[in-house]
Parts: structure tokens; sequence; C-alpha cells
């Protein structure tokens, strides 16, 4: 055997050894109720504090740092994030680390819808919004990306030093940099199509989408990533979407006038999507883009039937 053949079969091993292995177990009952639970009850009792942040009016247009109350919006996204990640964890245990994904992404979309209007918190706040609502990126990506490792290795897919390998692979290799940069530019093509408004419902389906562009565009560059390597990497487009977004208002046509492009309907993409919306879309958007090419793959790579010959 060539040295160029084992290497490439040793490589295949690695990424085997990583792959995770996200097999349905457990009763089909727990798979569908332990996600109802999350949307039907842990998620509203979740979102009850988020209702509680007002903004300088007096309204409810805040969102967890741009509110009369950021320390306690702090507080709350810390208690929405372990009661979803301990939940999550439990469900990975006994289902799939699919479902437990699930179960966090509808927990934080109850808490992202009760947030504020988007357009109407740039029309009070004009672009000063935007650093803000950057720095609540920071914080909602750090909490996102710890409940994604717990989720890996709390789900049983992963020891924690197969995880640590695998993130290594995904942000620390020379051309990671360059794939979260298109996962990055992917994740904004989503939200320019999608977040067309700032009514909450819409900004919420931009995070969904354009993770889920974020996370196809990453594993179409990236195919040799095994599935969890190619999660990371798109987790951590998302997470620069996070921070990005928001300040993308000073970049867009009428950005210098964030009020008044709010005011007339057209300030619309990333800026409106806030980081919350991209919470979600790392625990729902990522997964069902990473589950598109997977399933398009599996398809091209099944030998197709052989015609018969007339006898």
């Amino acid at each position: 055997m060539s040295d160029t053949t084992a290497q490439s079969a040793a490589k295949r091993n690695a990424n085997a050894t990583t792959q995770p292995h996200d097999h349905q177990k457990g009763p089909l009952l727990l798979r569908w109720l332990l996600p109802s639970l999350a949307v039907m009850l842990l998620g509203p009792l979740l979102a009850l504090p988020i209702a509680s942040l007002e903004d300088p009016t007096g309204g409810p247009d805040a969102t967890l740092l741009l509110s009369n109350a950021p320390v306690l919006g702090v507080a709350v996204l810390l208690v929405i994030g372990i009661v979803a990640a301990f939940g999550g964890a439990i469900t990975a245990k006994l289902t799939a680390p699919g479902t437990g994904r699930t179960f966090v992404g509808l927990c934080i979309a109850w808490a992202a819808l009760r947030t504020g209007n988007s357009w109407r918190i740039f029309e009070m706040h004009g672009a000063g919004a935007a650093i803000p609502l950057a720095i609540e990126g920071v914080v909602v990506a750090a909490v996102g990306l710890a409940i994604a490792g717990l989720l890996s290795v709390g789900g049983g897919t992963h020891t924690p030093a197969a995880y640590k390998k695998d993130v290594r692979v995904a942000v620390g290799t020379g051309n990671a940099a360059i794939g979260i940069a298109i996962g990055v530019a992917a994740g904004i093509a989503g939200t320019v199509l999608v977040a067309l408004d700032g009514a909450r419902g819409q900004c919420l389906a931009g995070g969904f989408f354009g993770a889920l562009l974020a996370a196809v565009a990453v594993h179409l560059a990236t195919p040799t990533l095994s599935t969890e390597q190619a999660r990371i990497r798109s987790i951590a487009a998302v997470a620069v979407l996070m921070i990005v977004g928001p300040l993308t208002v000073y970049a867009v046509p009428g950005g210098g006038e964030a009020a008044d492009a709010a005011r007339s309907g057209t300030l619309v993409g990333p800026s409106l999507v806030q980081p919350l919306d991209w919470l979600v879309g790392i625990f729902l958007g990522v997964p069902t883009g990473l589950g598109w090419v997977g399933s398009v793959s599996e398809k091209a790579q099944q030998p197709s039937p052989r015609p018969r010959v007339a006898r």
C-alpha cells in the first residue's frame, strides 16, 4: 500500500471515530414527548422573565442588554441556557443528540419570540443599538458554544478528548478561517432573503434560515470534515454572525440613518436578526442544513441500478 493510500485510509478512520452516531434510541413516545414538553411547557416558562425587560419608554421593545435592566437580562440568559442545556442533555441521552438539540432550540425559540421588534428598537436607538447588540452577541455566543459542547459530550457521542480534537480540526486548521468566512457570507445572504421585517417571527426565521445556509455552505466548502467537525465550524460561523450582524447596520444603505431606515421599512437583513435568533439557528438551523447536505451526498453515492438486459 502506498503512503498516500495509507494516509487517506487513516484520515477516513479518524473521521469515523469522531463522526457522531445520531441513531434514534429509546421509546418513540420519548422522542415525541420531550420536544413537546419544550414547546408547550418549559419554553413558555423560560420566556416569562424576558417579558419583564422594558425599553426606555417602558414598552416591550427590549433585548437582553438593550433594556432597562441589562444585568437581569444576562441572568435570564444564564438561567435559560442552564435549564435548556440540562434538559437537552437528558433528552440526548434518552433518545439521540439530534433530539436534544431540537429540545434546546425549541426552548430558546420561546425566549427569542419575547424580545422586542427589531424595527422599533432601531427607531428608538438608531445606529447606537448596534454596539450593545454586538456585545449581547458575544455573551449569547459564549452560552451557545458551551451548550453545543455539553450536548456532544453529555449526549454520549463524544468523549471530552474526542470533542477537543474535533474542535481543533474545525477551527484551528489552516483553512478554518476561509470556511468560517464562507459560512458567514451564506448566513448573511439567508437573512437578506428572509428577515424583511422587524417582527419577531420574521427575524427568528431569518436566524434559522441564515444558520441553515451557513451550515450548507461550510459543509459543501469543506467536504473532508466529519459531520461533527462541520457542525462545530458552522456554529463558529453563526457565533460570528451574532456579533457582526448588528454591526452591518453601518454598511447597508440607510445604515447611517438607521432610525429613518427602520421607520420606512428599508432596514432589512442581518441587522434585524438578534443574537437569540441566531442561537435558535445553532440548534435548529445548523442540524437541518447538515442533514440536508448529508442526505443529498448519500443519494449521490448510491450506485444506480443496472439496466436490465433483454433476453
